[in-house]
């Protein structure tokens, strides 16, 4: 019993490395400028902090710091399931106000087990917290809720990518299942344990997560292709159609464009510096501006989506909805094609012709993808 007891004390810290770890690599990744980038972002920072916060209280000697330690291990799964709950919602549609009442319950959901929600820590083989029966079972209702919605969205996502790929499909099915698995054991031993207050039996906490990081780990970045994120983007293209996309130097230049063809012709030049004087402009009237450049423009069924690299921003016309996916379509070739050019950029003349593979990163968008 006493190794047992052990390794469930130091389990926490494995599971918050893993955390830590993922959130680490999508930084390094330069995965965390859209929406469901840095809600996944912020969903491995407060797993991590969950984890965090189990080993503290589990090594606490006082019973301020295991108060101190439960409250903060709450606060990181509250938020961890919040921001989770956003990213599978984003992820399979598109960022939408209303979302943000999401944030408002969890935050409310804080507010009433940081007052009367943790009663006390019971201390034994390691500091149990004890909590009010009432408000424990309302944030298990909290915590089912935004789960089972976030499960469903994952499916949603399996029926998306399994008429591209089997194996997308396989690593999908896994995810949701795996997340299943957690919530059903879950509830079944913290939320059990916590609600019937049992202190003679220590309950796994945040240890469960580790095996939502590691099928996050397989199903997010594998070791080879086809990706998840490629079949999201082939869906969500359906909602939006592409008139026509530009290359341009930080300082107007236009470099290169392409048109879809049969659409209206567009005055390059002309288009080229309007766009540069409305981000000057811009920054100029509103010096809270400075330092963020425009991201979109909206006239009436079009949108002008701008993505920036460090000398050169990709500026996308289209018709409909813009997404998630597309946007880290457009940062991906933008950093690609930095890359290839990096001492010409550096040292630019304005001659578009010295730039290579400005013909490539434009059709990319173009493109017709595979229906299989």
């Amino acid at each position: 019993m006493v190794e047992w007891i052990d390794v469930l004390r130091y389990a926490p810290l494995v599971s918050a490395t893993a955390w830590i770890s993922i959130a680490a690599l999508q930084v390094y990744r330069d995965r965390w400028h859209t929406w469901t980038e840095t809600f996944f972002l912020f969903s491995c920072f407060f797993a991590a902090i969950y984890a965090i916060g189990d080993f503290l209280l589990f090594v606490s000697n006082t019973p301020s710091a295991a108060r101190l330690s439960a409250l903060v291990s709450l606060t990181g799964l509250t938020l961890a399931l919040n921001f989770f709950l956003l990213f599978s919602l984003v992820y399979v549609d598109r960022m939408r106000r209303p979302y943000w009442a999401l944030m408002a319950i969890s935050i409310a959901v804080l507010l009433v087990l940081f007052s009367i929600g943790l009663e006390g820590v019971q201390f034994g083989a390691i500091p149990v917290p004890l909590f009010n029966s009432t408000v424990f079972a309302i944030f298990l209702v909290y915590v089912l809720i935004y789960s089972i919605v976030a499960i469903w969205n994952l499916f949603r996502l399996y029926r998306i990518v399994r008429d591209v790929s089997k194996a997308l499909a396989r690593r999908a099915a896994g995810l949701a299942i795996t997340f299943t698995l957690v919530l059903v054991l879950g509830l079944g031993t913290n939320g059990v344990l916590g609600i019937g207050r049992y202190t003679s039996i220590p309950p796994p906490f945040s240890t469960l997560l580790i095996i939502v990081a590691a099928s996050l780990y397989v199903t997010l970045y594998p070791s080879g292709r086809p990706r998840i994120s490629e079949a999201i983007r082939r869906f969500q293209a359906q909602r939006y159609s592409i008139k026509a996309v530009f290359l341009m130097y930080e300082d107007g230049t236009l470099i290169g464009s392409k048109a879809r063809p049969g659409e209206t012709a567009i005055d390059q030049d002309l288009f080229g510096a309007t766009l540069d004087v409305i981000q000057n402009f811009m920054r100029t009237s509103f010096p809270f501006l400075r330092g963020r450049p425009l991201s979109a423009i909206s006239q009436g069924p079009y949108i002008l989506v701008m993505e920036h690299a460090r000398y050169t921003y990709l500026t996308v016309v289209l018709e409909g909805q813009e997404s998630d996916q597309l946007r880290r379509q457009m940062r991906d070739l933008i950093l690609d094609f930095e890359d290839r050019n990096r001492d010409i950029l550096a040292k630019w003349q304005g001659i578009p012709s010295q730039a290579h593979g400005t013909e490539e990163i434009l059709s990319e968008f173009f493109a017709e993808e595979p229906s299989t």
